[in-house]
């Protein structure tokens, strides 16, 4: 690391029978390139770890012939100007755990055979060129915490089969182009904290919502969701919860329940239409961050009255306070209330 190497690797890093780990961190500008096929084929490799390497552009081998004892677990190219595809052969790394390929310029659809990832816990395709649509078989991957698929060109709706994945943690399909409602099989969610689903094309009701007893981050800003939110949602959790719902179509009031929560600590509702005077006392005492439209919101200090731009289009760095930087170990890195003290906001 830091040793600014240039080129790309050699096919020779295959010769490495023994080779456990390889970690290539910060170095360029002038490093990259293709990586060899045959660092997938060493038979003890465990981790790929290659990040913060900018320059010259990088890319993945078109095809590899994986053995079936390969022990790959860890895959992680971060922030390296990756381009092209994403090679349905990744699909044949069957005890890979980690998959991050974010902060690149992958293009094309996600393969259909990331499905077969059977052994994935956390899957991040952030930041790319993606297209195409979420491809239903990502309801296979029956071991996942966390699945990001945010800011790409994502089309279409999302798939039904995502509600088969009973342990997943954090969603993440923000800043695409999706389209539909929330499919019913979404309460089936039963271990989801984190629902991110803001800026992209979504509408009808979040009812289904309501099923998701430990949902603790809620973020569906810019969209046209509809209706009222559901009563009782965030009862199920003592954490401390985060709403970001602006920028929609709701109407009628707020839960009665968020009245009497003390871990409401932010609540972002501004640009809806909610009934007059919607905002509980209570919100404006507990929430460290508050922002409402103003006749919305009689005890609000600060509201959105449709001309103050940077009050009523203020927006959560989601992926900060979610602690993606971490990777893997996102839940241990999440933002508390000391993320919103600075805002001044209430």
């Amino acid at each position: 690391n830091h040793l600014r190497l240039t080129g790309p690797l050699p096919q020779t890093m295959g010769n490495m029978a023994g080779l456990f780990s390889v970690a290539l961190l910060l170095n360029g500008p002038n490093f990259g390139g293709a990586l060899p096929s045959s660092l997938f084929q060493l038979n003890y490799l465990n981790t790929i770890h290659i990040q913060d390497n900018l320059g010259k552009n990088w890319s993945l081998p078109a095809n590899v012939q994986v053995g079936d004892d390969t022990q790959l677990e860890r895959l992680l190219l971060v922030r390296n100007s990756f381009a092209g595809i994403i090679p349905p052969w990744i699909a044949k790394l069957k005890q890979l755990q980690t998959l991050d390929l974010s902060k690149n310029n992958f293009q094309g659809a996600i393969p259909e055979t990331i499905g077969d990832l059977s052994s994935v816990k956390y899957l991040n395709l952030l930041g790319n060129n993606l297209t195409g649509a979420i491809p239903s078989s990502l309801g296979k991957l029956s071991e996942i915490d966390a699945l990001i698929l945010g800011e790409n060109a994502l089309q279409g709706e999302l798939p039904a089969s995502i509600g088969n994945l009973r342990t997943l943690q954090l969603l993440d399909v923000g800043s695409n182009e999706l389209t539909s409602t929330i499919p019913s099989t979404f309460a089936n969610l039963e271990s989801l904290k984190y629902l991110v689903l803001e800026s992209n094309k979504f509408n009808g009701t979040v009812d289904v919502l309501k099923s998701m007893n430990k949902l603790t981050v809620l973020l569906t800003r810019s969209n046209s969701f509809s209706g009222a939110l559901p009563d009782g949602l965030f009862s199920g959790t003592s954490d401390n919860v985060v709403v970001d719902i602006g920028d929609n179509k709701f109407t009628d009031e707020l839960p009665t329940s968020f009245a009497n929560m003390s871990n409401l600590v932010s609540l972002f509702g501004a640009k809806n239409s909610f009934a007059d005077n919607v905002t509980q006392s209570s919100v404006c005492d507990n929430s460290t961050l508050l922002v409402m439209d103003c006749d919305a919101c009689e005890c609000c200090e600060v509201c959105c009255d449709g001309e103050n731009d940077g009050v009523c289009d203020f927006q959560l760095d989601v992926r900060t306070l979610l602690g993606y930087d971490c990777g893997t170990w996102f839940a241990h890195c999440l933002q508390g209330t000391e993320y919103f003290a600075g805002f001044g906001i209430h």
